[in-house]
């Protein structure tokens, strides 16, 4: 599961966007959103910050992996025991703990290799000998270009690549998806979620994906303005050569890749 789930309920919890949180650590806010999607993990001097910022503790950011590990065999009180002994060990001996755990949860998971594109038929027999083809897998169309959940970057049909998910009944529902950038949609939808569109009919109160001015937006549909979740953002006034390019109808997990 890892930790991104955490990071970001301590966050909200804190009342921090993720470029507030970005700020304090001194990173970018596209890495905030790697933390928080399980992209990627802060490297020890950051977490240690992170902790420190978000007022919790490592019992509280891996709670999870170490229920999921130790539910039957570690009672709480084994654990904070063993927390405690961790933070106790110079620079080597933790390197060598987290060296040897990470060696040990890459053993016991099975390796299952995905194509981080759609591969083309007459490609599916070039793959490794070890990636399992899935046929409840599902290409669905992703653009490498962000749309702004704040001031608008542009959104073109080019930029779109087919990426393998899988199949499900909110994805059989997708047209295309496209990542979310900025906070102007918390607590909703955050920076560095991919929000799922289809071509359903949009009507006022609908979250849509539109362009206007050769820009992509994620709002919400208004009388005649386009309308932000949150509410430090002020309305944006519909012009002439809005196109409405579908409703959003949900995220997409990351553990569907």
């Amino acid at each position: 599961m890892g930790i991104g789930k955490r990071i970001r309920e301590a966050r909200e919890m804190r009342g921090f966007t993720q470029k507030d949180l970005a700020d304090k650590l001194g990173v970018t806010s596209s890495a905030i959103a790697n933390y928080e999607n399980n992209v990627s993990h802060p490297k020890e001097p950051i977490l240690y910050s992170l902790l420190d910022v978000l007022g919790v503790d490592a019992n509280f950011l891996f709670q999870d992996e170490m229920h999921n590990v130790y539910t039957e065999a570690v009672s709480l009180d084994e654990m904070e025991t063993i927390v405690k002994k961790y933070r106790k060990l110079d620079d080597d001996g933790k390197e060598l703990i987290k060296s040897t755990l990470d060696y040990l949860e890459k053993k016991q998971k099975s390796v299952i290799k995905f194509p981080r594109h759609a591969p083309d038929t007459k490609e599916l027999n070039s793959l490794d000998d070890n990636t399992i083809d899935f046929l409840n897998m599902t290409p669905v169309k992703i653009s490498e270009q962000p749309s702004a959940a704040g001031s608008g970057v542009y959104l073109g049909p080019e930029s779109f690549t087919e990426y393998m998910v899988q199949d499900n009944e909110l994805i059989r529902r997708t047209a295309f998806a496209v990542p979310v950038s900025g906070d102007s949609m918390e607590p909703k939808f955050h920076d560095g979620d991919i929000a799922l569109v289809n071509f359903e009919p949009a009507e006022p109160g609908d979250i849509v994906v539109v362009t206007m001015d050769g820009l992509g937006y994620i709002k919400k549909l208004g009388e005649g303005v386009l309308l932000s979740l949150n509410k430090k953002y002020k309305p944006i006034p519909m012009k002439e050569d809005i196109r409405v390019n579908g409703k959003v109808i949900g995220i997409l997990d990351p553990e569907w890749f």
